[in-house]
């Protein structure tokens, strides 16, 4: 057990990036903003690149300025490229797709 609460430990104990990227589906936005920094690093030391991208799009769209009219700016597009992404790896796609390219 580290210093860490329990819905980052469970980042920190996330067995491969299918999972790393369940858990950034699943997190509370309140948590993802409020941890940042220490998401960011459990990320960066996995080696979870497209994690990496997907969690700096959801964190560009909650800090965003909205517009006049209160709704968010064009960067929820971006997470939601960003996110499609993120739901096929936490699905196993990704990974299938790289042992199959490799055999």
């Amino acid at each position: 057990m580290t210093q860490f609460l329990p819905i980052i430990e469970e980042l920190a104990d996330a067995p491969d990036h299918a999972a790393r990227a369940r858990w950034l589906l699943r997190a509370p936005l309140a948590v993802i903003i409020r941890d940042q920094v220490i998401i960011h690093r459990l990320l960066s030391a996995a080696g979870f690149h497209e994690g990496l991208a997907y969690f700096a799009a959801e964190i560009a769209a909650l800090s965003a300025t909205r517009g006049r009219d209160g709704l968010a700016p064009s960067t929820l597009r971006t997470r939601e490229y960003a996110r499609i992404g993120i739901q096929i790896i936490a699905r196993g796609g990704a990974e299938e797709g790289k042992h199959a390219a490799a055999g």
